[in-house]
């Protein structure tokens, strides 16, 4: 069980690599549909194996000197308390909705980004600061990453490039940076609600430390609309997945 386990950290942390995602939102659904683990096992044991997928993958990124350090600092500033807050939230809403709901917000900023790959530039709101807007992104993020337990990168990405304009592989960096202390507060406080599993999340570490690294290196290759257009493809297919077998496996129940 453990080999898979490692295997599956090996796809996740390529993943998150490319994409700039902590890979959370992907490992939960597994967990759960695949290997069986309750819901809130499932949803926050991934949450502390982002922070080293997180950093393997920023590295390469800092080398070429892509990431935007200061959306990222303002967008941590932004998100950190909010991901307490989401955490704690956790107590108060029901698990399997907080299942469907992951699902369902994947499709919608999915297709989202997908529509956004067709217009020729970026459609950015000047009239609000950058770094309102940031520091906006890092509490919606925060808020989510603590009460689905996922890294925030599938939020902060889509925002990042519809709302400030980056580019695919400055907002996958970026995003990646600013993961690594996303998970921080969050996974103290899930570790202290008893939702972690931490020999699961040594065996899913072990995976995604080297293909996290070998994510990015692919994901700097790619031109960004390539980028951008597979990552939103991506998400519509999975998140469709994910929310069918979610309500098959509760209907089931």
């Amino acid at each position: 069980m453990s080999f898979s386990f490692i295997l599956l950290g090996i796809l996740i942390g390529f993943i998150s690599g490319m994409f700039g995602v902590g890979g959370s939102i992907i490992t939960t659904p597994v967990l759960k549909i695949v290997f069986g683990i309750p819901d809130l096992i499932a949803l926050a044991s991934p949450l502390p194996v982002t922070i080293p997928t997180a950093i393997s993958g920023v590295s390469n990124y800092w080398q070429k000197k892509i990431i935007r350090t200061k959306i990222a600092f303002l967008t941590i500033i932004g998100g950190l308390p909010a991901t307490v807050a989401g955490a704690l939230g956790t107590k108060f809403v029901k698990s399997s909705w907080l299942m469907v709901l992951t699902g369902v917000f994947i499709v919608i900023v999915g297709f989202r980004l997908f529509y956004n790959t067709k217009l020729k530039q970026p459609q950015v709101q000047h009239r609000i600061p950058t770094s309102v807007l940031a520091v906006f992104i890092g509490i919606i993020t925060g808020i989510f990453s603590g009460l689905l337990a996922i890294g925030g990168g599938v939020i902060m990405v889509p925002a990042f490039v519809l709302m400030l304009g980056l580019s695919m592989q400055e907002a996958a960096s970026t995003s990646l940076l600013c993961i690594a202390f996303f998970a921080i507060p969050g996974t103290l406080v899930h570790w202290k609600l008893n939702h972690i599993d931490w020999n699961l999340v040594l065996n899913l570490s072990i995976g995604v430390i080297p293909s996290s690294y070998l994510g990015s290196k692919v994901g700097i290759l790619l031109k960004s609309r390539q980028l951008q257009m597979i990552f939103s493809i991506f998400l519509i297919l999975f998140g469709l997945y994910f929310i069918f077998l979610c309500i098959f496996k509760n209907s089931l129940a």
